[in-house]
């Protein structure tokens, strides 16, 4: 597995982040205070990163006491690669503070996700080994955390492209919080899209299971082409895409084939630093098919704009908003 410590704030830069945010958290702050943890701030672009993903922290769990805030400030300090069995330890003690045991089970991927062994930025796309051989595409906006084998994923947010080495006696699992897809050959993909986790298979077979439902016979198996969410307890079978279509992603291509205008676009968008704008009702009756580079989205814009006679605006912040046809 790729060393990514100096992509990731380090244990000593996690653990002064988070002693700025308790500090923030107190009102009123001094100006200087405020002038101090600024200073901190631009000695390193990852003090910042590291600040503003503890405050983040703060805002997931604003609901929590001022104690278990600080409980879990304490807990992010420690190093992101701490075994996952201390973790899970630290907090059972959290719960055993705070008696929060329903909380611990909602909201341990919530905390986790702070500090992911891996994270691509807007537009990034990145190819990793992992220890055991296998070859794992991490698409834009990303974050997912890797077991130390290589046989195990957990993906939090965004979408990876998995070609497996074959170990029969180690699976390779790739789990989201809706439910987990086993490797049962060798490429396929995995999309984490907020409340719902999309699948679809390049290479061989998978088996893909809700959570909580693997042990009950509640699952799909999925060959090339087949493609699945899970969602809501439950796994549903989908329309059939061509495998290459679906992997040419991680190649730096998006080949829509008859597919609406506006799926297309947020597909786009979630490459571009400046989402392109567009009213969903005028574009609805668009359909697009091509080819478009993935890692060239403003080119993208211009060949589909050619292609179906769009207008393509330029706005005062920067952005583009797209008009129908005259």
């Amino acid at each position: 597995m790729r060393d990514t410590t100096e992509q990731r704030p380090t244990a000593a830069m996690v653990a002064q982040a988070a002693e700025w945010a308790a500090i923030l958290d107190d009102q009123p702050v001094p100006q200087a205070r405020l002038d101090a943890c600024e200073a901190w701030c631009r000695e390193h672009p990852l003090h910042r990163l590291a600040l503003d993903r503890m405050c983040g922290l703060d805002v997931r769990f604003a609901g929590l006491s001022d104690l278990d805030r600080r409980v879990l400030h304490s807990m992010a300090a420690r190093p992101s690669r701490v075994p996952r069995t201390l973790r899970q330890g630290l907090l059972a003690v959290l719960c055993l503070v705070t008696g929060a045991g329903a909380w611990l089970g909602s909201e341990l991927p919530q905390f986790r996700q702070l500090f992911p062994d891996e994270r691509t930025a807007t537009g990034e796309v990145r190819a990793l080994t992992l220890a055991d051989g296998s070859g794992l595409v991490i698409d834009t906006a990303t974050a997912l955390d890797l077991a130390d084998d290589g046989r195990e994923v957990e993906l939090f947010e965004g979408r990876i492209l998995a070609e497996v080495a074959p170990d029969p006696d180690r699976p390779f699992v790739v789990r989201t919080g809706d439910g987990s897809v086993t490797a049962l050959g060798t490429a396929f993909t995995v999309h984490r899209d907020h409340d719902r986790t999309l699948v679809a298979v390049i290479e061989s077979q998978v088996r893909a299971c809700a959570i909580g439902q693997s042990q009950t016979g509640a699952c799909l198996e999925l060959g090339p082409g087949e493609r699945a969410r899970i969602a809501d307890g439950r796994v549903i079978r989908l329309d059939p895409v061509d495998p290459s279509a679906a992997a040419a992603w991680a190649g730096g291509w998006l080949v829509p084939d008859d597919q609406p205008l506006t799926e297309v676009l947020e597909e786009l968008n979630r490459y571009r630093r400046r989402p392109v704008r567009y009213d969903a009702r005028s574009l609805a009756h668009i359909r697009v098919t091509g080819s478009f580079p993935l890692r060239e989205t403003d080119r993208a814009l211009d060949a589909i704009a050619a292609a179906l006679d769009l207008r393509l605006v330029p706005l005062g912040d920067g952005a583009l908003t797209v008009l129908p046809p005259p």
